[in-house]
């Protein structure tokens, strides 16, 4: 990750001097699509660092929210970013630049690079870390921002169209607006406690209910700490009495399925029987 944020951030600061000098806009898009995926490996980044270090007693989740906010404040940040892109791409529309075809197509080609460098960096870890497998993704969809810089680029010398460099900037915004929302809703979603993306209570409360020995369950909770951690709490109904032993074994094999299938890793079970449950 710390070899991707470096990647990235010394590319997207290329990707900016080149679009200024170039006088490309689209270039300059390219280089705020890289920043969104830049903030969101150095928000993870810095999440890793920062949840390593002791927090004090009454920080139960030490600093793991640190990420969250990140992320939110990243995905608010980029929506002016995107107002003014659109903006200057319509005025450039109207009043076509002269581009430098040539370091366009260049730094185009250079930004390519660097997100398939990127991709290939991650994609091992992306196979079994699902934080690794996002930013493999992000990686991929800034390859195609970087394709359309070239494709602008080839396309504008081979036919003279000078429209065409802030068109290609409007269809990469998009790409940025996209980002952004999705950034902005998951961030909320995790603040206001919600369930996992992905994960329907109705297929957790089934899971656990196919354990033996499991007759129902009430006031489940499910939520989500930060990046790879999901939290579960619930009152366990037991078909008969148990002994501590028998609902610590029933404890292990509950934890075991719910990570295997959902990846929820922290839990908490309150096990009653019958006389007990609401």
């Amino acid at each position: 990750m710390a070899a991707v944020v470096a990647i990235t951030g010394g590319f997207m600061v290329v990707e900016f001097i080149g679009g200024w000098f170039a006088d490309s806009i689209a270039l300059m898009s390219d280089a705020f699509h890289m920043m969104t995926h830049f903030a969101a490996c150095a928000v993870s980044w810095l999440a890793l660092i920062l949840a390593a270090r002791p927090a004090p007693p009454e920080k139960t989740f030490r600093y793991w929210r640190i990420e969250v906010l990140a992320a939110l404040f990243n995905g608010v940040a980029l929506l002016p970013v995107v107002v003014w892109i659109v903006i200057e791409a319509y005025h450039r529309f109207r009043e076509p630049h002269d581009t430098h075809l040539g370091l366009m197509f260049g730094v185009g080609l250079a930004g390519l690079a660097a997100n398939l460098l990127c991709a290939w960096i991650l994609h091992a870890a992306s196979r079994s870390d699902i934080n690794a497998r996002g930013a493999f993704v992000h990686m991929l969809s800034d390859s195609i921002s970087s394709v359309g810089v070239i494709v602008a680029a080839i396309l504008t010398f081979a036919t003279g169209e000078r429209s065409l460099d802030p068109v290609f900037a409007a269809g990469i915004s998009v790409l940025v607006l996209i980002w952004s929302v999705k950034l902005i809703v998951d961030s909320l979603r995790i603040l206001l406690e919600a369930a996992p993306h992905g994960v329907k209570i109705e297929e957790v409360i089934s899971a656990i209910k196919e354990e033996k020995g499991v007759k129902a369950v009430h006031d489940l909770h499910l939520w989500v700490i930060t990046s790879r951690m999901y939290t579960l709490t619930a009152h366990i109904v037991l078909e008969a009495d148990a002994t501590v032993s028998q609902t610590e074994e029933l404890a292990r094999r509950l934890d075991e399925r719910l990570d295997a299938s959902f990846d929820i890793t922290h839990t908490t079970y309150q096990f009653e029987t019958d006389s007990n449950s609401p």
